[in-house]
């Protein structure tokens, strides 16, 4: 029996290459929507771009990108070389017409262009040259770089076919990404993540008139939006979404890239360990702490700029960044910060119950001898710490005067929730500045033992303390590590 091949027709293809093709473009202007964005003017169909117009991204930093959109119907034609090759009816095959228009575009650039070949097809695992592309930049220069046989062939195979020599081949392919196996329905859900992430409508119908805006700038005469007129279009739209929180992630003890994220640090580099069990401290102390702390302040300035003062951390971290992430963000600079928690999300708006059960108990210390002393100041509520941190004081912080803090019973259940979190957040706050302005201490050295929702809402309420350094459990009994130091 024959079996038929059912194949769309050509003007079915072109609707479909220009969904794809704005499906790109609307993701990128929601991506421009980020606290954390690099983008600082995006074009479609630009002036001048030959064959790698279909969008156009100028960042803050690094090379200009010329994007060409390439989609499949379907999957009986997959990602080859031969097909990078293929002459159609005679014309420049699609690899050639790519390298014309970088050649054509580097002389107007300080840093070489980067040609991005977006398509949905997906490589040919057999393919010898693409099945190796580099998965971490999507390129394949480094298949092709220091080469022996059969890529030697395939690096002069690619040479010839361009008319150039190796060397430029190389120089090239330094500049030419390929984004590939992404389907139409895949590029909605990125489209629906980098909405999240924007503060922009995610319903279909949002994505159906975002897309549309993008097919009537097409249409237009050829312009350029920075993030602010794009901004302003969506706003035009009506696609602010008025019930969204934003989200700002943190990734420390493992990746957790989030798509839908409003702003992004990612630390996960700074830490010792492989397994996020392990990972309890800075690789380098010395480099990380001045990362960190600048990564906050261009947070704290960027998201401001975006008009994100209400949002939700997510991690996951270790207490010390809760803490810092709270005071970088504080009540006092006007943002209010956010958490999941076994119970729900905790919030810094959250108002104070009547359960003030916090005691904190001195050290049996002359007053003269306490007085300009620093401070340690151990938090108990998630388990009893102070005899680990007096245990550690003793050798590392020998004169710090240690005022111990704890709820009745500490444990998992001694939290009874977000209002009595908030009552003993301030009930320890209020205290500590009241023993303050009779003891003086320079600086306090902070021990934590709570839940991380508690210890960014502390971190959030820190105000009018002495510089703090907030410390690293190590998993031992009396092992402690300086971590990151929270200035006022």
């Amino acid at each position: 029996m024959t079996r038929a091949t059912i194949s769309r027709a050509a003007s079915g293809a072109r609707i479909l290459g220009d969904d794809v093709q704005h499906l790109i473009a609307w993701y990128h202007v929601l991506r421009t929507q980020r606290a954390d964005t690099t983008i600082t003017e995006l074009a479609v169909e630009a002036d001048s771009a030959g064959n790698v117009d279909d969008l156009i991204l100028h960042r803050s930093a690094g090379a200009v990108e010329y994007w060409q959109v390439k989609a499949s119907v379907d999957a009986t034609s997959p990602l080859t070389e031969a097909w990078l090759f293929e002459h159609p009816e005679g014309k420049k095959s699609l690899l050639q017409r790519l390298h014309a228009s970088w050649q054509k575009l580097r002389p107007g650039h300080d840093l070489p262009p980067k040609i991005v070949l977006a398509t949905t097809k997906a490589i040919d695992p057999s393919d010898p040259v693409l099945r190796a592309r580099a998965t971490t930049d999507a390129r394949i220069v480094e298949t092709l770089r220091d080469a022996t046989s059969p890529m030697a062939q395939a690096g002069k195979r690619w040479a010839e076919h361009l008319a150039i020599d190796e060397e430029d081949l190389l120089e090239f392919l330094d500049s030419f990404e390929i984004r590939h196996s992404a389907s139409e329905a895949e590029w909605r859900e990125k489209v629906q993540d980098a909405a999240a992430g924007a503060r922009v409508r995610t319903d279909s119908d949002a994505a159906t008139i975002g897309i549309q805006q993008v097919r009537d700038w097409v249409k237009a005469p050829r312009q350029a939006f920075s993030p602010a007129e794009l901004k302003e279009a969506i706003t035009r739209l009506g696609l602010v979404a008025t019930d969204h929180r934003p989200l700002f992630v943190v990734q420390a003890m493992e990746p957790n890239p989030r798509p839908d994220a409003a702003y992004s640090v990612d630390w996960t580099d700074l830490f010792k360990g492989g397994d996020p069990r392990e990972r309890r401290r800075f690789r380098n102390p010395e480099d990380a702490r001045p990362r960190v702390a600048a990564d906050l302040a261009v947070a704290r300035q960027r998201l401001r700029g975006a008009g994100i003062h209400d949002f939700e951390v997510v991690g996951p971290m270790r207490l010390p960044l809760w803490f810092a992430v709270g005071a970088n963000f504080s009540s006092t600079a006007g943002f209010a910060v956010n958490a999941q928690a076994r119970d729900g999300l905790w919030t810094s708006k959250a108002a104070p119950g009547p359960q003030q059960d916090l005691v904190i108990r001195l050290p049996e210390t002359p007053s003269a001898d306490s007085v300009g002393a620093p401070w340690a100041v151990s938090v108990s509520f998630a388990t009893d710490i102070a005899e680990d941190v007096d245990e550690f004081l003793a050798h590392a912080v020998p004169d710090a005067y240690h005022l111990q803090s704890r709820l009745p019973e500490p444990g998992r259940a001694a939290l009874g929730g977000l209002p009595h979190a908030q009552a003993v957040i301030f009930q320890l706050r209020e205290e500590l500045r009241a023993l303050r302005r009779s003891l003086r201490p320079p600086e306090i050295h902070l021990f934590l033992a709570m839940p991380g929702a508690c210890a960014l809402l502390l971190g959030n309420a820190w105000d009018r303390m002495p510089p703090t350094w907030t410390y690293w459990d190590l998993g031992a009994p009396g092992c402690y590590e300086r971590a990151v130091r929270v200035g006022n």
